[in-house]
């Protein structure tokens, strides 16, 4: 698997752009804003516990971080007609000697049922195949059916439940984490 590039990523109306530029703090501000003020939405999320518009900040700095060091590589997306923001897709857990890779997403709930984040997942997972990925993994909670139907349209496969895998600071408990795999052949 080939290392990555900072490369912008365009569908039909969507464009992804990496966060691996210099994050600004307005950014992080409007992503504080959009999170605190749909906190029920993002329930599911592990990052539900950010509190402060500088915590937001960190995390974009670790972002940009994490594309140096080939960790994570967050895009942005944004509408190709207007560039309003319409969420995160994220490349995680990338394992380049065992051709692997995990995708993870979130969605600004204005957008969602728009079939954007489906857009957004199947551009990424063709790049990571062009870069030699093997399998790619998506991971969500079973109750968060939106993220788990994202993955089937994808052509994901539903491998099973990973039991008490996450801990979600807003249950305070430790979730399930239905797995979905596709793999480049398929």
């Amino acid at each position: 698997m080939r290392q990555q590039d900072c490369n912008e990523l365009k569908t039909e109306r969507l464009d992804l752009r990496p966060i691996c530029l210099t994050p600004t703090f307005k950014f992080a501000n409007y992503l504080f804003d959009l999170i605190s003020n749909n906190r029920d939405f993002f329930k599911y999320m592990p990052w539900i516990d950010i509190e402060t518009p500088e915590q937001e900040y960190e995390f974009l700095l670790s972002a940009s971080q994490n594309w140096k060091t080939q960790k994570t590589a967050t895009y942005g997306m944004y509408l190709s007609n207007t560039d309003e923001f319409v969420g995160c897709c994220s490349v995680m857990n990338i394992n380049i000697k065992n051709c692997s890779c995990e995708i993870g997403y979130w969605l600004n709930p204005k957008y969602s049922r728009q079939g954007f984040m489906t857009e957004a997942v199947n551009a990424v997972t063709k790049e990571y195949y062009d870069r030699g990925a093997n399998r790619i993994v998506i991971r969500a909670n079973p109750e968060n059916t939106g993220s788990c139907n994202v993955a089937k349209r994808c052509g994901f496969v539903y491998e099973g439940v990973s039991k008490q895998v996450e801990y979600n600071p807003a249950t305070k408990n430790f979730e399930d984490l239905a797995v979905f795999a596709k793999l480049k052949e398929n």
